[in-house]
This record gives structure tokens, C-alpha cells and sequence, in this order.
């Protein structure tokens, strides 16, 4: 459970200020340490769906206005760690590369080889 909290710390951290909203800033170290806390699949698929609630429409292609809905309701049923991995997966490859700073190019495969622990 605690690597997957890292997991979505890490990714979190390789967003650019671009990525999210004004209002994100201030309460974003309150959300780390709770991502780092959480005990549980149903509280850290909540705090994902916290962060993506914060991201500014451009940092997302645009498939996922379509999906988004969907998304959030899976997040809400979420309990075990493969859906939450595969529901951070799926917000990963929806977020554009040009709000993502520029190590997580580097980092990306070694990140997702990593997630795809949690769901084989």
C-alpha cells in the first residue's frame, strides 16, 4: 500500500504549476500528507480523485471530458490496490506531456513498470 501512496506522490510532484489550479497550492501539502497516511485502497482512490479535480481542462487530452465521469464514479467503488494503480494509470495517460516537467520523461517507464506491479 505505502508504495503505491509514493507512487502517486511521485507523480503528483512531476506536474507543472501549469497542471493545476490556483486553489490547489494551498491545500496540496495537506493532501500529500494524507496520501502518505492513507491506510486504506478506498480513502487514496479518493485523494486521486481530489488531485484530478484540481487539474486545470488543458492538462488533460481531451478523450477524457468524455471519460471523466465514468472515471470518478470507478474511484468511488474502488477497494482494492489494482483498480486504484489502473484508475492512476488511466488519469497518467490522459495528463498532457506539457504539464509534466521535464524528468518525468526520463522517469515515466521505470514509474509505470511499477504500477503495472500492482495489477498483474
Amino acid at each position: 500500500m505505502v508504495e503505491l501512496n509514493q507512487l502517486l506522490l511521485e507523480f503528483e510532484s512531476h506536474l507543472n504549476g501549469d497542471a493545476v489550479r490556483e486553489e490547489w497550492k494551498e491545500p496540496r501539502h495537506c493532501w500529500m500528507r494524507e496520501v502518505s497516511a492513507a491506510l486504506d485502497e478506498k480513502h487514496l482512490a479518493k485523494l486521486l480523485v481530489e488531485l484530478e479535480s484540481n487539474f486545470q481542462r488543458e492538462a488533460v487530452q481531451s478523450y477524457w471530458k468524455m471519460i471523466r465521469e465514468s472515471w470518478v464514479e470507478e474511484c468511488h467503488i474502488a477497494s482494492t490496490l489494482e483498480e486504484v494503480s489502473s484508475l492512476l494509470l488511466e488519469l497518467e495517460s490522459n495528463t498532457t506531456w506539457e504539464v509534466m516537467t521535464d524528468e518525468w520523461q526520463q522517469n515515466r517507464e521505470t514509474w509505470v513498470q511499477q504500477m503495472y506491479e500492482f495489477i498483474e
